[in-house]
């Protein structure tokens, strides 16, 4: 294992909490489009897929998942890695930060509809 700088982590973090809160402004502003809503939280949907993503991406490693074995070959050296927890956090946050706003769009478009019914 190597060490990485805590100034390298810290933009690391700030670069991948700025990508999740384009996916969770974009999901909510199609997710707002496609439900036919008033287009407004925009910001609370990044707030939502930026921490959806970080929480996503930190938290996947602690989560216990079936072992997993592998081997290739580097040059004529065989290899063999084995892991104990999912191997792309990456795609877990990002599913987080799809899934966020797109429930608080849900969540909107039925208090909506309830209002417009009752």
């Amino acid at each position: 294992m190597f060490e990485i700088s805590l100034s390298v982590l810290i933009l690391y973090l700030v670069i991948e909490a700025c990508a999740g809160m384009a996916i969770g402004a974009l999901t909510g502003l199609l997710a707002a489009l496609v439900l036919k809503l008033k287009i407004r939280g925009i910001i609370k949907d990044g707030l939502l897929g930026s921490s959806g993503f970080l929480v996503g991406f930190i938290g996947t490693p602690f989560v216990p998942w079936h072992q997993n074995t592998i081997t290739y070959l580097v040059g004529n050296t065989e290899v063999t890695s084995t892991m104990n927890t999912y191997q792309h956090p990456g795609r877990v946050a990002c599913a987080i930060a799809i899934l966020l706003p797109l429930m608080r769009a849900m969540f909107r478009y039925k208090r909506e509809r309830a209002a417009r019914a009752g």
